[in-house]
């Protein structure tokens, strides 16, 4: 792996694994919450969450790269997060856990809101935050 993949990219590499474990981990192992439960289709909202999170993520590191916001870095970025959405559905199915169809809609929701905003995000953490 490059040594400018590492310094621009760290969080989204980080992110990944908090994706991975907690998409491929058995429903069995993950802990239950009675009050998360009740809330309706809240598991879409996490992958809408995670998703939106990777790809600000992978924004920010392509900003940082290129020096600017350029037009290919929302192409790779989209790509990178759909590709990781797509792939994390199918092994799901090797690890007690369900392909889902509306999961990766959740995904691609929240990676197309986060590229919608990311000028947006980076003017509020320049500015206000």
């Amino acid at each position: 792996m490059s040594l400018n993949v590492l310094k621009y990219h760290w969080r989204a590499i980080l992110w990944v694994g908090l994706i991975a474990v907690a998409c491929l981990t058995p429903n069995d192992s993950m802990p239950s919450s009675s009050f998360l439960s009740r809330i309706p289709h809240f598991d879409k909202v996490v992958h809408f969450m995670l998703y939106s999170v990777f790809t600000l993520f992978l924004m920010s590191g392509f900003s940082r790269q290129y020096r600017k916001t350029v037009p290919k870095a929302y192409v790779y970025s989209f790509l990178i997060a759909f590709s990781l959405g797509v792939t994390i559905e199918f092994i799901q199915e090797y690890v007690q856990r369900g392909y889902d169809v509306v999961d990766m809609a959740a995904n691609t929701a929240g990676i197309i809101v986060a590229l919608s905003l990311f000028n947006t995000v980076k003017w509020i953490l320049r500015n206000i935050l």
